[in-house]
């Protein structure tokens, strides 16, 4: 039996086991996925455990350790390199590791076609924040701005720049044509709620519950749910351990709706 796993401090309430194993019963895969909770304290170990056990022949690698995993590995291919941080690691002779969020996000956005030039709003600058920030830099995006509560260096992809401050940011709500909430809750007012056009496009990558606290407050707008994210780099990470894509069918949405409040 091929084992596979998410591994990091919440995965308990990952819908990840849910959707690798509806694709592995559908194709008839000897295998399972399971979660892996762990600490700070027990990473180190509990990973060495699992990668020296045969069967295990994958992982998915969630906060707060997609920077930890990294010593682990034999090899990062060139997107993880850049971004600093591994998500998907296939264990065999080498360990290699990628990192799957930063196309996985531009995927569930990729049906709005989203101009270059249009202006791009990013609010949290944590892991998954970055790679996002990667996929529209990589894609040649011209106007992306990053807030976040302290100032950080935005140094991926060979970007180098500061976040900015909340404190300038009702001017960008202004002309944004994109809103991608990285935060787990409501970084804005009620005020800088109504600076935003009707016609941005308003986006969440917190998939539990499916209303976030955030895209609640957007009864017209346009909405991306964060498990689009979720499912997208899903298969990224299913082809990339089985050479093929898998279909997202009906049977899986309903399980996904049922699951998510």
């Amino acid at each position: 039996m091929k084992n596979f796993f998410v591994i990091g401090d919440q995965t308990s309430k990952s819908l990840s086991p849910l959707i690798f194993n509806h694709w592995f019963k559908k194709y008839n895969i000897k295998a399972k996925y399971s979660f892996l909770e762990v600490t700070k304290k027990n990473f180190d170990s509990e990973i060495v455990k699992k990668l020296s056990d045969k069967n295990t022949q994958g992982l998915n690698v969630t906060i707060p350790f997609k920077k930890d995993i990294t010593k682990h590995l034999d090899y990062k291919n060139v997107h993880a390199q850049k971004i600093g941080a591994v998500n998907c690691v296939t264990v065999g002779h080498k360990t290699k590791g990628i990192n799957t969020d930063w196309l996985g996000y531009l995927n569930s956005i990729k049906q709005e076609k989203i101009n270059k030039n249009k202006n791009i709003l990013i609010l949290g600058f944590g892991g998954a924040s970055q790679a996002i920030c990667y996929g529209f830099f990589f894609k040649g995006y011209k106007n992306v701005s990053v807030f976040n509560r302290s100032k950080k260096v935005i140094n991926i992809g060979g970007i180098n720049k500061y976040t900015k401050d909340y404190s300038l940011i009702n001017s960008y709500l202004i002309k944004s044509d994109l809103i991608i909430n990285t935060t787990p809750t409501n970084p804005l007012n009620k005020k800088q709620t109504r600076l935003i056009k009707k016609t941005t496009i308003i986006s969440d990558i917190v998939y539990q519950p499916k209303e976030t606290s955030f895209l609640k407050e957007f009864k017209v707008n346009k909405k991306i749910y964060g498990i689009s994210m979720l499912i997208e780099q899903a298969l990224l990470c299913f082809k990339l351990w089985f050479g093929f894509v898998p279909v997202v069918d009906r049977a899986l949405i309903n399980k996904l709706n049922r699951k998510i409040k």
